[in-house]
């Protein structure tokens, strides 16, 4: 009952969640793929989850002599489930299919494991114990504060990496804006970009625009083509050729226009954006 209206929509739109994950799992190239892409995702989850077993560390160091908390077998067993099924199944996918995954897919699978650690080590919390787990947490959410800050306001004028939080969306979608208004005299309704460079958009315009992902409907079913021809859209892309439309998109827009291309900076001004834009006609 809880899981027949998802399953229903998955059946209707394709699978569409897996699709995109399989659009963004690295494909197998032989056999060892198959050893090797589950292991390296066992391993950043093993780095990630670093900084939550320290502060974990004081229930286990020292060792309690007060009596342990009890906890019942069935309980146990559901919470080690809850803790370390998720993760053990993309895993075994990977050695399955030989696919490559993204190590930040990990991130929601743990969600239960501060509940196993405190449940299987079962000590007691006294006074004393609660301050050391205190004090390495506040010595880890200092040291995850000053990698952020370092990452990004001392690393981006020496290493000069490209960094997605200094994409200018702000900037683009407000060219976007005007270009798209100039141009057909009517508010932005749809834009047609990747997920993230029409996510930035749609989030930053005035109009809130609505994306069509990928110049894909099967990415995002809710789209309205009807309504999209007769309104126009926008067609936005920052890689490859900025004088033509990329060939992806030219399916659900033959007759966009395509304008000059423009540039803009990054926010923290270090590099630039190079930005090729289109204008599809409303049809009405």
């Amino acid at each position: 009952v809880v899981m027949a209206p998802h399953l229903v929509w998955l059946v209707r739109n394709d699978f569409l969640p897996f699709t995109y994950a399989s659009a963004r799992a690295v494909p197998s190239h032989g056999a060892l793929d198959h050893l090797v892409h589950p292991l390296v995702f066992a391993a950043s989850q093993a780095a990630a989850l670093i900084p939550a077993l320290a502060i974990a560390s004081p229930l286990r160091w020292p060792r309690s002599e007060a009596a342990a908390v009890k906890v019942d077998r069935f309980d146990r067993r559901i919470v080690t489930l809850l803790a370390f099924g998720p993760a053990a199944t993309i895993i075994a996918l990977s050695a399955v299919t030989g696919r490559g995954l993204v190590a930040m897919w990990g991130y929601p699978l743990w969600l239960f494991l501060g509940l196993w650690i405190v449940m299987a080590i079962g000590a007691v919390i006294d006074r004393p114990r609660l301050a050391r787990i205190t004090a390495i947490w506040a010595i880890v959410f200092a040291g995850l504060a000053g990698a952020f800050i370092a990452d990004y306001a001392v690393l981006p004028s020496i290493d000069h990496r490209y960094r997605a939080a200094f994409f200018p969306g702000d900037r683009l979608a407000a060219e976007i804006d005007n270009r798209f208004r100039a141009a057909t005299g009517t508010p932005l309704r749809y834009v047609i970009a990747s997920m993230w460079v029409g996510g930035n958009v749609a989030h930053y315009s005035a109009d809130h625009a609505q994306v069509l992902i990928d110049g894909n409907p099967r990415r995002t079913p809710w789209i309205d083509l009807a309504d999209l021809s007769a309104r126009g859209a926008a067609v936005v892309w920052v890689v490859g050729d900025r004088t033509s439309v990329p060939p992806e998109y030219r399916p659900i827009a033959p007759d966009a226009q395509v304008g000059a291309s423009f540039t803009l900076p990054a926010r923290n001004g270090v590099g630039e954006v190079e930005v090729g834009w289109a204008i599809l006609p409303p049809a009405n």
